[in-house]
């Protein structure tokens, strides 16, 4: 049974967790991130998800869609039901998907125990370098998750994925999605190697292999770690230093690079076997 409480206040403080969105920061000192939208929340109570659901704030109209949602999942959280004009006070603008919910951030994984769940065999990974773009972030989630990738490690200076607007681009696949922070970055990158994996940075220097033909040559079982960059300065010298390979995405003549969460789409697709059928 859904657990529906009534709010009709702009200040009733059960909803403190939904005051200021947009700092990034705050949320953080709160331990807690923030789902949008009925996708994003039915992704947060599914059993694949990782994080522990606080509360849901709901839009009146909505309720009767969010009602199934939480009654199939394990988790019971509380259900706050609030007239739209009051949901969108708290928040500070008008939204329009209806639906959010506060979920806990949980202690930090690290690196090796992430790694250690990725079962043996055949393998994709990701690894990211200095991307402070939230869009791009959540992005690279949703692909990842798209072409079957086990887990995304990142360097200290990626954004948060677990900030809203990375957990909204990403479909709420950040939640169902193994991660870790590298704090001792390029270093910790080896942890892959030392699990079988070849890592492979994808840039767009002329030298680099085209990836297609780079990825005829793997083997079936491959294990294969994809390193990104940012876009501008690209990965690291350090970083490249501790790739196995590097690749590239042929593009046309004129075109310098695509953008990154694109770039890895592409590149998740080919290392995952679409150039090895």
């Amino acid at each position: 049974m859904m657990r529906a409480e009534p709010v009709d206040s702009l200040d009733d403080p059960r909803l403190d967790d939904y005051r200021n969105l947009r700092d990034a920061s705050l949320q953080r000192r709160r331990h807690a991130c923030i789902a949008e939208s009925l996708w994003v929340v039915e992704r947060l109570l599914s059993p694949a998800s990782r994080y522990a659901a606080r509360s849901l704030l709901v839009s009146e109209p909505w309720l009767d869609d969010v009602r199934p949602v939480v009654e199939s999942s394990a988790q019971n959280p509380v259900v706050f039901v609030a007239p739209p004009d009051v949901l969108d006070g708290v928040i500070g603008h008008h939204f329009h998907h209806g639906v959010l919910a506060c979920a806990e951030r949980g202690e930090p994984a690290r690196a090796e125990d992430v790694l250690a769940g990725v079962p043996e065999g055949r393998a994709l990974a990701v690894a990211t370098e200095g991307l402070v773009d939230h869009d791009n972030v959540g992005s690279i989630f949703r692909n990842a998750s798209a072409f079957g990738a086990a887990c995304v490690l990142m360097s200290p200076r990626c954004a948060d994925p677990l900030y809203r607007k990375a957990v909204r681009t990403s479909m709420g696949h950040v939640l169902t999605m193994p991660w870790a922070r590298c704090e001792r970055w390029p270093d910790e990158l080896g942890r892959l190697r030392e699990r079988g994996f070849r890592i492979v940075a994808l840039t767009p220097a002329a030298d680099a292999q085209e990836i297609g033909a780079f990825a005829r040559t793997l083997d079936a079982d491959a294990r294969v770690a994809l390193l990104l960059g940012s876009e501008g300065p690209g990965l690291s010298v350090r970083a490249q230093s501790m790739a196995d390979a590097r690749v590239r995405i042929a593009i046309a003549p004129g075109a310098d690079s695509i953008n990154v969460a694109a770039a890895s789409a592409v590149a998740l697709h080919r290392l995952g076997g679409g150039d090895r059928h």
